[in-house]
């Protein structure tokens, strides 16, 4: 496990007891890490890590290589995520992290997550969906675990087949303990879902599913 190269921005809890959760935000393609400053709301009581994407585009910073949108080059995708996978891990003390990631950071959480399921509390998915084609998600590798898929009603950049593509795998054949949320707005980071994402980080800790 390395931090060689990784750029974090901490957010920590003002909760001097530190009893809230761990978040790890992952952000946008051509974003970096300041974008979890706008997030925060989402998380409730939560100590957040922002890390910067590896690989620098359109002014910013993206997480890996597209053949297309929503599609990953597999060999940047693989690269990529065992690099974050190990700056992450170098971070992380006896909580495990919830991964939350936006567009192409929720792509790269979702590869993260799929390939280290133990590692991570849940999983927390706004505007983007799984960067390899549906035919290559592996079947029960999420079994068990809570997973919330967030996408806009209007969102034009993601193509909605990805969307749908991620619905059904996240439904069914991953075995997660999946919750969906389609949300007013487009392709953009909505604050106004911060009460059902609370309720539902809150309802998983406590081992109570917060409702659909």
């Amino acid at each position: 496990m390395s931090r060689d190269q990784a750029i974090v921005m901490r957010y920590d809890s003002p909760d001097a007891s530190r009893t809230g959760r761990d978040i790890v935000y992952l952000h946008g393609r051509g974003s970096n890490e300041r974008e979890a400053g706008y997030t925060l709301a989402l998380f409730g009581d939560a100590d957040v890590r922002s890390y910067r994407g590896p690989i620098s585009q359109g002014g910013g910073f993206a997480w890996f290589l597209n053949a297309g949108t929503g599609v990953a080059i597999p060999e940047s995708l693989a690269l990529e995520t065992e690099k974050v996978g190990g700056w992450i891990a170098s971070d992380t003390g006896r909580r495990r992290p919830w991964l939350c990631g936006f567009s192409n950071g929720a792509a790269m959480a979702g590869a993260l997550f799929l390939k280290s399921p133990e590692a991570y509390a849940g999983l927390l998915m706004i505007g983007g969906c799984f960067a390899v084609p549906s035919g290559e998600l592996p079947d029960f590798a999420l079994a068990g675990k809570p997973v919330m898929f967030c996408r806009g009603k209007l969102d034009m950049v993601i193509p909605r087949h990805k969307f749908a593509e991620a619905q059904a795998y996240l439904a069914w054949r991953s075995g997660a303990v999946a919750t969906m949320l389609v949300y007013e707005g487009g392709h953009e980071l909505p604050l106004t879902i911060k009460s059902a994402v609370r309720a539902w980080l809150t309802g998983e800790e406590s081992g109570t599913r917060a409702a659909d």
